[in-house]
């Protein structure tokens, strides 16, 4: 499916988390904001970013494992451009561009076309 962008978005974290299964992050705020609930604020070796909660094994609520590869990468996008799609999740999607590049951008920023 392809995706048209109806709204810039520019990247907000420069070094984004790259977690692998079994990695030890350090839970912080959950995502008030209700068109992207189901997001938590992680650290892992100093980095900070965003993680869907369904990845997150946890038992006490500090700290939590890593259940498969994930990487919080946002992609720049500009108004007009078309992409193509590879999934949702938590009012965000990922997409890749016509350079081949993938990353995540904000779902109210897109539309998809027929």
């Amino acid at each position: 499916m392809k995706i048209k962008i109806i709204k810039s978005y520019k990247t907000v974290y420069e070094d984004p988390l790259i977690l692998n299964p079994g990695d030890e992050v350090i839970l912080g705020e959950e995502e008030q904001k209700e068109e992207w609930l189901g997001w938590i604020f992680c650290e892992f070796k100093g980095n900070k970013g965003w993680v869907p909660n369904d990845i997150i094994k946890t038992d006490d609520g500090a700290r939590g494992i890593i259940t498969e590869y994930y990487s919080a990468k946002e992609l720049d996008v500009s108004e007009g451009e078309i992409l193509d799609y590879i999934k949702e999740l938590n009012g965000w999607q990922l997409l890749k561009n016509q350079k081949g590049d993938t990353g995540w951008v904000p779902k109210e920023n897109t539309k998809p076309l027929s």
